[in-house]
C-alpha cells in the first residue's frame, strides 16, 4: 500500500500553462512537483525539484520615468526564462533592452507576481556578473589585474572593478554571505593586512579624504560583513575565519582607541561612513581643510565601532578569552551611552549625523539614512527612539533620500539622492521596529529602481527616482554604475531577509517573514502562498513556503504576525539548527496570523524648494570687543530666502535670532572670561537647518590666550633645516626615530589647553591617498618626567607642499606653576595606512611601492588656552 504524502509536501502546486509565447522551445531538465499527480506517491523532493504556486500576475511597474514589464517563458520549469523590458531611459545605454534572465542554480522565488520573481532572478544574475577571479583599479598595480584568492571574490560594480572595505562589508552583510560564502570570505580577507614588516593584522582603510586614515575611520564596517558571514560558515573554514577576524578586529579596535577615540565625550572621530564625498555632505569650508572632518564625530562611524566591539567581544568569548570579551563589552556599553547622550536630538526625534569639528561640539540638525538605520538595527536606539526614527525621518519623491536636508548648489550624488543599499537597511530597520508604511515604501522603491533600469543601480535622483537628471552644473547622479554590488545585495536582503525572513544566525537558521497587508493585497494579491526555493544553508537546501492570509481589496493594515513555523511538517520554535535538516531539500512552512496596526512616516512636499533644501551656510566675521562685550557680524552667504538664526557658544545653543539679524552681542560673556568659540546655524520656516558656520573663537584682545613656538625653537632629531615652501621647518622629517622637542614651556594660565601644529603635507591630494601624517604628541612634566598627556597629531594632505594649515587639536590640562616638555615624535603606534602591506602595490601616489611614507613639515606649534 502506498503511503500518503507528508502534509508539508501537499503545499507544492503548479500553475496552469502560460498563454505567453515562450522564448525558447528548450525545456529545463529540472522537475516541477505537481501534487495533483502525486497525491498518493512515496516521492519526496529531490535535487532539482521546486515548489511553485497557483495564480500569476504580470506585475508591470510604471512611473514618470517609464514602464517596465516582463514576459515569462517555460513558466512551469524550475529554471524559468524572463524577458525584462523597460521604456525608461537607461544610463549609458546599459544593459541591453530587453534583458533576458535565465534562472540558475541559486534560489528562486514563486510568488504569483512575475516581475517580483524576475527581479529576484536579475539580482542573482548580477551577483554572478560581479563574481570575478581578479580585480583591478587604476591606483593599484598600475591598473593591472590583482588576484583575490582561490574561489574568487566580488568586484564592486560595472564601473567599479575593485574591492573596497565598506562596500564589501555592507554587501556581504546585506545578502552575499549566504549566497556565496567563499567569495564573501575572500573579499573580506582581501581587506585585512599585516604591516609591511609583518604582524599587527588589521582591517585596512581605503584611500580617501586627506590621505584617508585617520581622517576616515569607518574601516570597522568590515565587522558588519564578517559577523554575518560567520553564520554561513562551518567547520575548519569557520574556525579559521573566526580566528583571523578576532585578531584583526582586536588590533584594529586597540589602534583606533589610541588614535581616534576622544575620552572627553566617549565618541570616535572620523568621516561619515559612505557619505564620504566632502562637498556632498559637509560644509563647504571643510572641502579644502579636511582636518575638520578628521575631528568630526559621525553617527554612522560610531555605530560601526559599537558593532565591531560587540562582535569582537563575542569572538573573544567563543575563543575563551574572557579578558578581551569583558574589555570590548565594556567599551561597547560605554559607546552606546555616549551616542545616545551626544547625538540624540529629542526635539527632532532623530540622531544627528555628526558633530562638526574640534572647536564646534554642537550636534548638527542634519540626518542621514544609513546612520538612522544602523541605530535601529544595532539596538543603539531604544524601542521608543526606534519608533520615532522611522516615523520622523523625512521622505520625499519616490523613496527616501540618504541625507536630510539637501544642499543647495551641490551636484546630485549623495546630495538629492536615493541609494538602494541604504534603502535596504532602512527596510531592515522598518521590519525590526515594525513600521509597515516605511517597509511598503522601501519594497516598492527597490523593485521600481531595478525594474525600470534592468539593473540594480548605484543611486537615483531622489525627487524623480531617475538614474540621471539634467540640472546644469548640478546634474546627476554624477556617477551611477549598473550592478552596484551593495545594491544587488540590498535587493536580495529585501527578498530573502525581509519578505521571506531568512536569517542565518549563531543559533541556527531563523525564519520570520515580514509581510504587510499592503504587500499581500498588492504585490502578492494573485497567490495564496509565497515560495523561496533552495536557499543554501551550510550545505543544505531550504525551501520556505509562506501561507498568506486571504487577500482583502483595499486593505491597509500593518504587518502579519508569524503564528507557526514547521520544518518538514514538524512545528519548531526558535532557530533551526543545521543538524535538524535533511541531506536533500527541506521545507519550512510559515503560517501568518493577524495583521497589526499600520505604521506611518513623514513625507515632505518638494513643490516648495525650502521644504527639501537647507539654507546656505552662514559666515561669522571676526569677533571684536564692544563696550566690554564680545560681538560679531553674521554674513548670510547670499541666502535670499527668509531664515532665522541659532547662535551656539562652546557647543551650547545660547540665542535664537530673527531673519533680519546681521550682528550679535554676547550678553553673558566678558572678553576676559576665557576663549569662547561661536558658530551660527540658519533655518528655514520648514525647519530645515543649514550646516554650521566655521567656528570663530575669541583668543583675547592681543591673542594672549595663544602661546606659539616656531620651528626655530624646536630641538630636532632627524630632518634638515629648510626655508623652502615659504616657512622655516625641518624637511625630510618624520621617519622612524625622528623627534621635535620644545623644552621649558610654562603656560600663562592653569586649566584646559589645546595643542595644535601648523604643518605642510603635499604627499597627495585632498580627496585621495594613504599618507595622512600621524605623529605622537607627548606633553611631559619637565621636572619629574611624568607623562601629562599624549595624543595623535593628525595632518591630512593639502595637495601641495607650499600650502600650510593647522592640524587637529590635542587636549591637555596644564598648571601655570609648572614647566613642560612638548614632543612630536615618529612612533610605531602612530601610523597611516601606507605602513600596511596591502598598499605595497599602491601606484596612485606616495606610500605605495616606494615604501611607507609618514613625513610631514611642521613650522609652528600652538598652545591654545580653552578653559
Amino acid at each position: 500500500m502506498k503511503k500518503l504524502m507528508p502534509a508539508w509536501l501537499v503545499l507544492a502546486l503548479i500553475v496552469a500553462c502560460s498563454d505567453e509565447k515562450p522564448l525558447s522551445s528548450t525545456e529545463s531538465d529540472a522537475a516541477v512537483i505537481d501534487m495533483r499527480d502525486m497525491a498518493e506517491s512515496d516521492a519526496s523532493p529531490q535535487v532539482g525539484d521546486c515548489i511553485t504556486v497557483e495564480g500569476a500576475e504580470a506585475g508591470a511597474i510604471e512611473d514618470s520615468n517609464g514602464r517596465a514589464s516582463v514576459v515569462v517563458s517555460n513558466r512551469d520549469s524550475c529554471a524559468r526564462t524572463y524577458r525584462l523590458s523597460t521604456t525608461a531611459s537607461l544610463r549609458d545605454g546599459q544593459p541591453s533592452n530587453p534583458r533576458v534572465i535565465i534562472e540558475g542554480a541559486g534560489p528562486t522565488t514563486r510568488t504569483g507576481n512575475d516581475i517580483f520573481d524576475a527581479l529576484h532572478a536579475l539580482a542573482l544574475e548580477e551577483v554572478r556578473e560581479n563574481s570575478v577571479a581578479q580585480i583591478s583599479d587604476g591606483s593599484f598595480n598600475d591598473g593591472n589585474p590583482v588576484s583575490c584568492g582561490t574561489g574568487g571574490c566580488f568586484e564592486t560594480g560595472r564601473l567599479w572593478k575593485y574591492v573596497w572595505t565598506r562596500d564589501t562589508a555592507y554587501a556581504v552583510d546585506l545578502g552575499l554571505a549566504g549566497i556565496d560564502p567563499i567569495r564573501s570570505t575572500n573579499s573580506l580577507n582581501f581587506k585585512l593586512s599585516q604591516r609591511r614588516s609583518g604582524g599587527d593584522l588589521q582591517v585596512v582603510q581605503d584611500t580617501g579624504t586627506g590621505g584617508s586614515y585617520p581622517v576616515s575611520s569607518d574601516r570597522v564596517a568590515w565587522a558588519m560583513g564578517a559577523s554575518t558571514l560567520l553564520n554561513s560558515l562551518q567547520g575548519d573554514q569557520r574556525d579559521a575565519f573566526a580566528a583571523s577576524a578576532l585578531e584583526a578586529l582586536s588590533n584594529t579596535l586597540e589602534h583606533d582607541r589610541r588614535i581616534v577615540y576622544d575620552a572627553a565625550d566617549g565618541l570616535y572621530r572620523g568621516e561619515q561612513s559612505f557619505l564620504d564625498w566632502r562637498e556632498q555632505s559637509y560644509p563647504a569650508w571643510t572641502a579644502t581643510d579636511p582636518v575638520h572632518i578628521a575631528m568630526s564625530k559621525a553617527l554612522s562611524t560610531n555605530l560601526l565601532h559599537f558593532h565591531a566591539m560587540e562582535f569582537a567581544a563575542k569572538l573573544a568569548g567563543d575563543a575563551g578569552d574572557t579578558t578581551k570579551r569583558d574589555r570590548y563589552e565594556a567599551w561597547a556599553s560605554e559607546l552606546k551611552a555616549a551616542i545616545r547622550d551626544r547625538l540624540w536630538l529629542e526635539e527632532d526625534g532623530l540622531f544627528s549625523t555628526f558633530i562638526p569639528t574640534g572647536l564646534d561640539q554642537a550636534s548638527t540638525r542634519r540626518f542621514d539614512l544609513l546612520g538612522s538605520s544602523l541605530a535601529v538595527i544595532l539596538g543603539v536606539a531604544d524601542a521608543t527612539q526606534a519608533k520615532r526614527i522611522l516615523e520622523n525621518y523625512p521622505h520625499y519623491g519616490s523613496a527616501v533620500p540618504v541625507q536630510w536636508p539637501q544642499q543647495q548648489q551641490t551636484a546630485i550624488y549623495h546630495n538629492r539622492a536615493e541609494w538602494p543599499f541604504v534603502s535596504a537597511y532602512w527596510l531592515r530597520a522598518a521590519a525590526k521596529a515594525d513600521n509597515s508604511a516605511v517597509a511598503d515604501r522601501m519594497v516598492q522603491s527597490l523593485m521600481r529602481g531595478a525594474a525600470l533600469n534592468l539593473s540594480n543601480m548605484e543611486n537615483f535622483e531622489a525627487g524623480s527616482g531617475a538614474a540621471y537628471v539634467e540640472d546644469g552644473e548640478y546634474s546627476g547622479p554624477v556617477v551611477n554604475s549598473q550592478r552596484q554590488l551593495w545594491s544587488v545585495a540590498g535587493y536580495l536582503a529585501m527578498v530573502h531577509g525581509v519578505v521571506f525572513g531568512v536569517h542565518p544566525s549563531a543559533d541556527g537558521l531563523q525564519v520570520a517573514p515580514y509581510i504587510t497587508s499592503t504587500m499581500r493585497n498588492g504585490i502578492f494579491k494573485a497567490a495564496e502562498r509565497l515560495v523561496l526555493n533552495d536557499y543554501p544553508y551550510l550545505g543544505h537546501r531550504v525551501t520556505v513556503v509562506v501561507n498568506l492570509p486571504i487577500a482583502m481589496s483595499g486593505g491597509q493594515g500593518g504587518s502579519y504576525a508569524v503564528s507557526e513555523v514547521r520544518l518538514n511538517g514538524e512545528v519548531v520554535t526558535g532557530a533551526i539548527n543545521a543538524t535538524a535538516l535533511l541531506d536533500g531539500q527541506n521545507v519550512v512552512e510559515v503560517v501568518l496570523g493577524p495583521a497589526g496596526p499600520a505604521g506611518s512616516f513623514t513625507e515632505r512636499d518638494d513643490a516648495e524648494w525650502t521644504n527639501v533644501f537647507q539654507p546656505r551656510t552662514p559666515v561669522i566675521s571676526e569677533i571684536t570687543e564692544v563696550a566690554g562685550k564680545l560681538q560679531f557680524s553674521i554674513d548670510r552667504n547670499g541666502e535670499s530666502a527668509d531664515v532665522s538664526f541659532a547662535i551656539f557658544r562652546d557647543g551650547q545653543r545660547v540665542a535664537d535670532m530673527p531673519n533680519n539679524t546681521t550682528a550679535w552681542t554676547d550678553p553673558d560673556y566678558a572678553p576676559s572670561s576665557g576663549s569662547p568659540c561661536y558658530v551660527v546655524e540658519a533655518m528655514f520656516a520648514s525647519g530645515n537647518a543649514s550646516q554650521h558656520s566655521a567656528p570663530m573663537c575669541w583668543w583675547g584682545a592681543g591673542y594672549q590666550n595663544i602661546q606659539s613656538f616656531m620651528a626655530a625653537d624646536f630641538t630636532n632629531t632627524g630632518g634638515t633645516a629648510s626655508e623652502s615652501h615659504g616657512r622655516f621647518h625641518y624637511g625630510d622629517w618624520g621617519d622612524a626615530g625622528h623627534r621635535l622637542e620644545i623644552t621649558g614651556f610654562q603656560p600663562t594660565n592653569s586649566g584646559r589647553h589645546l595643542v595644535q601644529g601648523v604643518y605642510g603635507n603635499g604627499a597627495g591630494g585632498l580627496t585621495t591617498g594613504v599618507t595622512c601624517a600621524v605623529k605622537r604628541l607627548i606633553v611631559e612634566d619637565e621636572i619629574t618626567g611624568a607623562l601629562v598627556s599624549e595624543g595623535a597629531l593628525i595632518m591630512p594632505h593639502l595637495g601641495s607642499w607650499d600650502r600650510w594649515a593647522e592640524s587637529n587639536l590635542v587636549a591637555v590640562e596644564l598648571d601655570a606653576a609648572k614647566t613642560y616638555r612638548i614632543v612630536i615624535a615618529s612612533d610605531d603606534a602612530f601610523i597611516n595606512m601606507s605602513a600596511f602591506s596591502h598598499f605595497a602595490d599602491y601606484t596612485g601616489g606616495q606610500g605605495g611601492r616606494d615604501g611607507a611614507f609618514n613625513r610631514v613639515n611642521i613650522s609652528e606649534l600652538k598652545v591654545l588656552y580653552r578653559p
